[in-house]
């Protein structure tokens, strides 16, 4: 009788153990599904001030959670082509020439506005050709920047955008290159004797990417942001942050 109850409780300890190990499988990969994806996006920039309710709103609508993690410019776009993290929040470059991790969604999620600052010129701007003769100050390590100032030989490059702004101020230089969003934000706080020259010199078109890992997911989101778009809630954000931020 006793070996007969011993393996019946073998058996119930057996039993147990079959039910367990796939519930205990089950609520470890519902956690993992769960866990929010990561976006790499660039430090000190007012930039994702506009991307990011822009897409915190779209993966809402697919029941995904998200987070951004702030990286230099250089390094942001180094973790997410590696994989280290999910995308990149946005970028205005184009990487679907084969030389990227990266997969761009094509709905624009943003629009940046470069402007020039001058405290004394009172220049007239034809594109970036009108910049070569004077000392231009910008914020190191954007591609974007680089690429515009490419052919100004008086450039100086520092680490943040208010020090773009700043060493104009100081007249240690002619002119700022610096996105627009960026320049009224840092102009709020600490008001500079200084002003855009006006139209914008260049308007750059912002993309999300997500890293080849979640190439399933691409197809997904962009039809959702594409359905923002044409219903116009993309451009409602833009314009309740741009009121809310900088104004």
């Amino acid at each position: 009788m006793l070996f007969v109850n011993g393996l019946t409780k073998l058996n119930m300890l057996a039993n147990f153990k079959a039910i367990l190990i796939p519930l205990l499988c089950c609520v470890t990969c519902t956690t993992q599904a769960s866990e929010p994806l990561v976006f790499s996006t660039i430090a000190g920039s007012s930039v994702p001030k506009i991307c990011m309710p822009v897409l915190t709103t779209a993966y809402g609508k697919l029941g995904i959670d998200i987070e951004f993690k702030l990286y230099p410019a250089g390094r942001a776009l180094r973790v997410s082509n590696s994989g280290k993290e999910d995308g990149e929040a946005y970028r205005t470059i184009d990487f679907n020439h084969g030389e990227s991790n990266l997969i761009r969604v094509e709905v624009i999620i943003a629009k940046v506005e470069w402007w020039i600052y001058a405290k004394h010129l009172k220049l007239k701007l034809e594109g970036v050709s009108s910049l070569k003769p004077y000392r231009v100050s910008s914020r190191r390590g954007i591609l974007v920047a680089d690429k515009m100032l490419k052919n100004v030989t008086k450039k100086q490059l520092v680490n943040t955008f208010y020090q773009t702004l700043a060493t104009l101020n100081a007249e240690r230089v002619d002119l700022a290159l610096i996105p627009k969003w960026t320049a009224l934000s840092i102009l709020k706080k600490d008001p500079m004797d200084i002003y855009p020259l006006k139209p914008a010199i260049k308007i750059d078109k912002l993309y999300h990417f997500l890293h080849k890992k979640h190439h399933k997911l691409v197809p997904k989101i962009t039809s959702i942001l594409k359905v923002m778009e044409q219903k116009g809630e993309i451009n409602r954000i833009w314009l309740a942050v741009e009121k809310q931020s900088f104004n």
